[in-house]
């Protein structure tokens, strides 16, 4: 009985030293705040439970291995993406063609202006060329970014398996012995048993699917994870629009759309330009009349007139040409008409995704918050647990069950962090996503 009493004053002892703000950090050591946040799993509570795989709750890595910094990896993937290298291309190309655009003018010896736009668009799609080079990068830093937040996910789900191998594994065995002093029956016992193949069957579709992933990290970065270890922490900046968000929206729309826009406004100018070369639309009094005198030559000697076909061809033709060209004039105004209303329409679709992004980013930062005082309580509730355990009220079965609990409390913020973060990442720069350009290579 005094055994029993001492374990009583124990337990109460451990409880007031929880109550009084000294509990040591459990499944899940998390902080969130308005600026930055670091998540990290430690699962003190469960060391000295007499089970290694329990001592930490963590990607179970090489501690030899040096830690990958994601800048590297994104670093090494932009000096290996093939994209960019094509993109270089596109560049030297317009510079090659501004080139011998210049060539032609110098050989031009006409005063014309008219003759600057094709130059004058060069130099706007090699400008356009060059930002879209920078816009890759960010897009590969996302995708690389994307991937490297899912390979720590995807480690750290096939390492919570194993953990529930051997419970279930520990599991089977008490009901082994239940079985032998008749506690239960050997159909529960063949049930556990499929179970615990189900669980091993799903660790190597896991551990394949790892791999896979891995090696596709590889190829787009160059880095063979097997010699390395991923940085766990995870930065959560809270963004706010301060002022308009309408006019931030506009601002970022106009940055991203800029060149389209500058293109348009030099299309516009040539087109007036067009126009008063073709003139107005042609008169048709003005066609060649076959019975007009103008078509006919008088002999000189004879005063006989003959039919002058050639003059005639020449006035056809060049009747011809000036419908011809008041025509393309036309087709080239609609084509205006029709790349303004198109650029107007996406900047419109854009600038509302935009802003229900933006009013989802607000909700998943509440979500963040709750989910981390959920952290909170769940943590103390843990350390509850330990105590528990130590005292014998608990057993170390259902104790390391709840620490599994608790590991998908942080998984789930994890993922919470990482779709904030990518979606804060699209709202400022929404090239990242646009056209699915994404990929690292």
């Amino acid at each position: 009985m005094r055994k029993n009493i001492n374990k009583l004053i124990a337990f109460a002892i451990g409880i007031s030293v929880i109550s009084g703000g000294t509990m040591p950090a459990f499944a899940a050591d998390t902080t969130v705040s308005s600026t930055s946040t670091s998540v990290t799993a430690t699962t003190n509570a469960a060391q000295n439970t007499g089970s290694a795989i329990y001592v930490q709750n963590q990607v179970k890595q090489n501690p030899q291995n040096p830690v990958l910094p994601l800048k590297e990896a994104i670093d090494s993937a932009i000096n290996n993406s093939e994209k960019l290298a094509l993109q270089a291309k596109q560049i030297k190309l317009y510079e090659d063609k501004m080139d011998i655009q210049e060539e032609l003018d110098d050989i031009d010896d006409s005063d014309d202006d008219d003759d600057d736009f094709p130059y004058d668009k060069l130099e706007l799609l090699l400008k356009q060329s060059k930002e879209q080079k920078e816009y890759m990068k960010d897009q590969i830093a996302q995708d690389i970014t994307n991937k490297y937040d899912s390979l720590i996910d995807k480690e750290k789900a096939l390492n919570k398996l194993k953990r529930q191998i051997q419970i279930k594994t520990k599991l089977i065995n008490d009901t082994g012995l239940k079985k032998s002093l008749g506690l239960v029956t050997s159909i529960d016992v063949k049930n556990a048993e499929i179970e615990l193949e189900k669980l091993k069957n799903s660790e190597k579709t896991k551990e394949d699917q790892l791999k896979n992933n891995q090696d596709y990290f590889n190829v787009l970065t160059g880095k063979d994870l097997s010699k390395y270890s991923l940085d766990e922490n995870q930065e959560f900046e809270v963004f706010r629009i301060t002022g308009s968000v309408d006019k931030y929206f506009d601002g970022v729309i106009d940055k991203y759309k800029k060149y389209d826009k500058k293109i348009l406004e030099l299309t516009k100018d040539n087109l007036k330009d067009i126009k008063d070369t073709a003139g107005d639309k042609p008169d048709s009094s003005d066609a060649p009349d076959k019975d007009s005198s103008t078509y006919y030559d008088t002999d000189a000697d004879t005063g006989a007139k003959s039919f002058n076909s050639d003059k005639y061809d020449k006035a056809v033709a060049a009747y011809k040409n000036q419908w011809n060209t008041y025509g393309g004039y036309l087709e080239q105004k609609f084509g205006y008409s029709s790349s303004v209303y198109g650029l107007n329409e996406a900047n419109k679709g854009l600038k509302n995704g935009l802003k229900e992004s933006y009013t989802s980013l607000l909700d998943m930062e509440n979500s963040i918050k709750v989910m981390k005082s959920t952290m909170e309580v769940k943590n103390k509730e843990l350390a509850n647990s330990k105590l528990k355990y130590d005292l014998g009220l608990m057993t170390k079965t259902d104790y390391n069950s709840l620490i599994l609990d608790n590991d998908d409390l942080e998984t789930n913020l994890r993922t919470a962090i990482n779709n904030y973060n990518t979606l804060k990442n699209q709202i400022q720069k929404p090239w990242i996503s646009a056209g699915g350009a994404t990929s690292a290579s």
